[in-house]
């Protein structure tokens, strides 16, 4: 990942940050807590109970520190929480509340600092006989971005593209609204829509755009084993060069004309078709 938008507002340079030495789990000496101030860019900020522990139980070995506020002790998602970082070896610091707030209003007590994340293999996606790709151009609102990936995630989709500018990266708020889909969905950025697009038609996807200016809607598509959705922004839609990448532009029926379905909410509704229809004996809960 080149950027992931969850940085506080202000920030030390690097000079003032490289002799500190990341919270490890409990290995060695305990360094110096971090500040606020000093979290490495490359760090992903995860905050809310559900992304934490799922942070937890997927890669604690790329966990770099805790913090939890004070007065942990009386909350027993808290308790909880704290208990499966200490099971996980990963450092804990104690926290004002409102240096954690700093992350977001609805950090729910805890954020969590993370070297890492799944990683989009173009080239493994061949092995795949059935597959699902997302490509969205310019999604801006985190609550979007990150219902999408909690929906990717439930959907059994294998990536989500993003563009790197004029769009919202894996922020806090994203990950909180994910509920742990960042750790099994990889997110990629890139500058360059056109080169997966080619690598991914080679491999048999066909891509498919969201847009009014469909021809059919997304229940009349006879859709193939491996798809591509490309899914504009909230205000503006594709963009012209990205609906060239789409083998089609495809609609959702609705009964009034004088709105439009929220970009998450349209997402949701190409995977759940998608899933169905690789699937036709119907979608089994899966425990």
């Amino acid at each position: 990942m080149k950027k992931n938008n969850s940085r506080p507002p202000a920030r030390k340079s690097h000079s003032q940050t490289s002799q500190r030495r990341p919270q490890g789990g409990g290995r060695g000496p305990a360094p110096a807590a971090r500040s606020e101030n000093q979290i490495p860019r490359e760090w992903r900020i995860v905050i809310g109970t559900h992304a934490i522990n799922e942070v937890l139980n997927i890669r604690p070995h790329q966990v770099k520190g805790m913090w939890i506020r004070q007065g942990w002790e009386n909350s027993g998602d808290l308790r909880e929480m704290h208990e499966l970082a200490l099971q996980k070896k990963v450092k804990v610091d104690i926290k004002p509340e409102g240096v954690i707030e700093k992350f977001g209003s609805s950090q729910q007590g805890a954020a969590i600092f993370v070297d890492g994340a799944p990683v989009l293999d173009i080239e493994g996606l061949e092995g795949f006989e059935k597959s699902i790709i997302l490509m969205l151009d310019g999604i801006e609102d985190p609550h979007n971005l990150g219902a999408i990936v909690r929906t990717s995630w439930l959907t059994g989709a294998h990536g989500v593209l993003i563009p790197e500018d004029r769009a919202v990266g894996l922020t806090p708020t994203v990950h909180k609204v994910a509920c742990g889909g960042v750790e099994h969905v990889p997110v990629e950025e890139t500058t360059n829509f056109s080169k997966y697009a080619e690598d991914l038609k080679k491999q048999g996807y066909w891509i498919f755009g969201l847009s009014p200016r469909g021809k059919r809607s997304i229940f009349e598509l006879d859709l193939p084993d491996k798809v591509v959705w490309a899914v504009g922004s909230e205000d503006k839609g594709l963009r012209v060069t990205t609906e060239r990448l789409c083998d089609e532009l495809v609609f959702i029926p609705q009964a009034s004309s004088s709105a439009s379905y929220n970009a998450s909410v349209a997402t949701a509704m190409a995977l759940t078709e998608t899933l169905r229809q690789h699937a036709p004996r119907g979608n089994r809960k899966k425990s």
